[in-house]
């Protein structure tokens, strides 16, 4: 393919930088694109955006077999797992797993592996994956953790807090807004279907902070496993936190609530 003549998407404009990217990888051989996708680490000036190995990924429609599609699919995966929150910690050596958590990302993980199953026979289901592939990931976890909801919610675990022995839902699923009380509004279902469309009028990147709380991602984590959205993002926590307040403030005002007090 001609850098110069990379197709343009039906509803979405990449960003500038993802373009330049995509055109600079059409130099490399096929194993040359392969080993530079394995790379994680995005520091690595090897490493290749998300959103330019969905784009190569959808190129394969064209090959005469799977053979191309089936590598950059594992690894489109991989991305896909990675983005999501874990659902296994240990503690004291023992490996614990969230039953909520991991309930909604394979929810998550099928919904992407039948998108992708379509997008094969062609259309625009998977063009906001090659321009913000984090929150096209943060969309797709909080669609499936809505599916999930009801039954998540009876399986929250309780435990006994051992100093005051009073009895706590479990710190795992608490969620992204434990610590922001003023997040009440995007969990009470009463302001659910104007709260949707009024997220989809906030700035980009107030729209990102709000989209992966929703989906349950944390602000920040010490664990670098573990997605965050100040990782995600490559911002500071603080930044999240005061984008994440304006939001909030915005959407109070749009949905005729005023000020927080």
């Amino acid at each position: 393919m001609n850098p110069r003549t990379i197709p343009p998407l039906s509803k979405y404009t990449r960003m500038t930088e993802v373009e330049a990217e995509i055109a600079s990888l059409e130099t490399l051989g096929f194993d040359e694109l392969i080993a530079r996708c394995e790379i994680s680490d995005r520091s690595n000036p090897g490493y290749i955006r998300s959103e330019s190995l969905v784009h190569r990924m959808r190129a394969t429609r064209s090959d005469n077999n799977d053979a191309r599609f089936n590598r950059l699919f594992v690894l489109f995966l991989r991305r896909i797992a990675r983005a999501l929150p874990r659902a296994e910690r240990t503690v004291d050596g023992k490996v614990l797993v969230d039953a909520a958590t991991k309930d909604i990302n394979d929810a998550a993980l099928d919904r992407i592996r039948l998108l992708v199953t379509l997008d094969r026979s062609g259309g625009d289901r998977l063009d906001f994956y090659e321009v913000h592939f984090d929150e096209a990931v943060a969309k797709l976890r909080l669609s499936a953790r809505r599916r999930v909801s009801a039954r998540a919610e009876r399986e929250t675990p309780i435990e006994v807090d051992d100093d005051s022995g009073v009895l706590v839902a479990s710190a795992q699923t608490t969620g992204a807004h434990a610590n922001d009380a003023d997040d009440a509004i995007l969990s009470d279902p009463i302001f659910r279907p104007r709260l949707l469309a009024a997220i989809e009028a906030l700035p980009q990147e107030q729209k990102e902070v709000i989209t992966m709380t929703l989906a349950n991602i944390p602000s920040q984590s010490s664990d670098p496993d573990i997605a965050s959205i100040s990782g995600l993002l490559h911002c500071d926590p603080r930044t999240v936190h005061n984008r994440r307040k304006r939001a909030i403030a915005a959407l109070r005002q749009a949905l005729g609530l005023g000020e927080d007090k």
